[in-house]
């Protein structure tokens, strides 16, 4: 994947599809310092949960970030949160889980972080690589991680008077502990598969819903290839010419229907493109597509993570069968299929919940 970076719009739609769909990784240079504090603002849901969503902020190192978080039900306060990371590409952020947060009505806190480039029509920072460099996935994983310890644990432990060691499961067993559960959509796995591996006492369960293939998120792109595709993408000629065709509804709406859903896509995704179609957010994008994710394979990473690990596929999705070697080549892993094709939480997100409950959360 990513191999040829062809002609304009075409191009790099294919390298964002297939990038989207399957995944990538590494990135510059250098980093920043951090803070934290949230601050509320109104987000608008809908009608189909009684809790609202709201959208806040914090800080990491020197990135005001975003975030979209959904208390938790009466009677659930004191279970463990859900962390969902976003997939990357063009009109993309956060709120790619509105719908399924909304379909979740008795919820665990459930925190949606927009990362880092990401969500600036949710007033988020962006990325300029030329002032700040970022490594990837670290980088990414890293601003998540700070969500976690300045935000997800104290809220969480305020709700409950039993200590920290215990509630997150030092001495776990199975599913019985009671970390956090990270759902990665599509080709970012591998930010969600080096968040487990960081952090086994915080995170009992990952779940990949249409993940690259076994073969794919285990297999490193030559470093040659990511700089080409790179370059391309950040040329101030052809990649913004590329980048111009795309952002618009019609494109947007037609490779959605190509590509990423099992029927039409509907107004709301494309409203939401439309917001985060703006310039300011195309670095991460263009990072991304050009395959900064896959510069390693993550193979170590899931055979020495212990949590327990989830695939999901979409039945109109071919690559289910390549996803197979994920169950045979590790210890605690299983496979499984819901409705529709490759955005699963947008397009069957009653269907994502219900998993999210067999699991305990």
């Amino acid at each position: 994947m990513y191999r040829l970076v062809f002609l304009l719009g075409l191009v790099l739609h294919i390298s964002s599809t297939l990038a989207f769909l399957q995944g990538c990784n590494r990135g510059k240079s250098q980093r920043v310092v951090i803070s934290q504090q949230a601050t509320t603002l109104n987000y608008d849901s809908s009608k189909a949960s009684s809790n609202k969503i709201e959208l806040q902020r914090y800080n990491h190192k020197s990135f005001n970030l975003t975030y979209l978080y959904k208390e938790a039900a009466p009677g659930r306060e004191k279970d463990s949160p859900i962390i969902l990371i976003h997939p990357v590409g063009i009109g993309l952020s956060s709120w790619f889980w509105k719908r399924l947060m909304d379909s979740y009505e008795d919820n665990p806190p459930i925190y949606a972080p927009d990362l880092i480039g990401c969500g600036i029509d949710h007033g988020a920072d962006a990325w300029d690589p030329d002032t700040i460099g970022l490594f990837f996935p670290l980088s990414w994983v890293e601003g998540i991680e700070t969500l976690i310890k300045e935000i997800v644990i104290p809220n969480w432990r305020e709700s409950q008077t039993l200590q920290l060691p215990s509630m997150f499961g030092i001495n776990r067993q199975g599913n019985e502990s009671n970390g956090c559960l990270v759902i990665a959509q599509g080709g970012l796995a591998p930010v969600g598969i080096m968040l487990a591996k960081r952090n086994p006492l915080t995170i009992s369960n990952l779940m990949l819903t249409s993940p690259p293939t076994y073969t794919d998120v285990t297999t490193a792109v030559p470093t040659a290839e990511l700089q080409r595709n790179y370059e391309f993408l950040r040329s101030p000629i052809l990649g913004s010419i590329a980048f111009n065709l795309l952002e618009s509804r019609a494109l947007i709406k037609f490779f959605s229907n190509s590509f990423l859903f099992q029927d039409e896509c509907d107004d709301d995704w494309l409203d939401e493109t439309d917001k985060e179609s703006v310039v300011a957010a195309r670095t991460p994008v263009q990072a991304f597509n050009a395959g900064l994710l896959q510069h390693r394979s993550f193979e170590e990473d899931l055979k020495e993570s212990p949590q327990p690990k989830l695939i999901v596929s979409g039945e109109g999705d071919k690559r289910a069968v390549d996803r197979q070697p994920y169950k045979e080549q590790l210890d605690t892993c299983s496979l499984t299929t819901i409705p529709g094709l490759n955005v699963l939480p947008w397009e069957s997100p009653k269907e994502v919940v219900d998993l999210i409950k067999e699991l305990g959360y």
